[in-house]
């Protein structure tokens, strides 16, 4: 099988970093690929909160990343899937655990409000591509070795590209 590019998204505090630490995997931040092709609008000390030329970027990307990687490359950040990648990885996680882990993060109310909407209305998984290879994980009690398992077995084929129509709503309501 060809090396992929692999969008790695979800909500701030779903998983991506963790995910894209674990072992000894190739990753990139999205923040990281707009430094060094100067695409960053306004940088925070907070990664998540950092404004990035998405277009700009995406342009610049399209023309560099013409060949395949050398070896699958996942790509690290809630922007990740508007990039020219080959599959995304979106992870989810239920809102109130979510709000926990920015809370621990010390981060503004308001941000994390924004965040929990964001996940409690499936805001990214509203913006991919459809025709995109996509597979979605809900985080919330998982370790992120099972995580990685599941995503082994997505690259593998043995694991169908799939959505779980996560509903967060009537989850939390029933």
């Amino acid at each position: 099988m060809q090396p992929l590019r692999i969008a790695v998204t979800g909500t701030p505090g779903s998983g991506k970093t963790s995910f894209c630490n674990y072992g000894n995997i190739n990753s990139i931040k999205v923040l990281d690929l707009a430094k060094s092709y100067d695409g960053v609008v306004e940088e925070s000390l907070n990664s998540e909160l950092s404004l990035i030329d998405v277009d700009l970027l995406n342009e610049i990307l399209t023309e560099e990343w013409r060949k395949p990687p050398e070896s699958n490359l996942f790509i690290d950040g809630h922007l990740s899937h508007n990039l020219p990648v080959d599959s995304v990885i979106l992870l989810r996680c239920r809102p109130d655990v979510l709000e926990s882990r920015l809370q621990s993060r010390n981060w503004s109310e308001e941000k994390i409000v924004e965040n929990v909407e964001c996940e409690l209305l499936s805001t990214i998984a509203g913006e991919l591509d459809e025709k995109s290879s996509t597979v979605e994980i809900d985080t919330t009690d998982k370790k992120t070795s099972e995580i990685w398992e599941e995503v082994n077995e997505w690259l593998n084929g043995e694991r169908k590209t799939q959505m779980l129509q996560i509903d967060w709503i009537a989850e939390l309501h029933s």
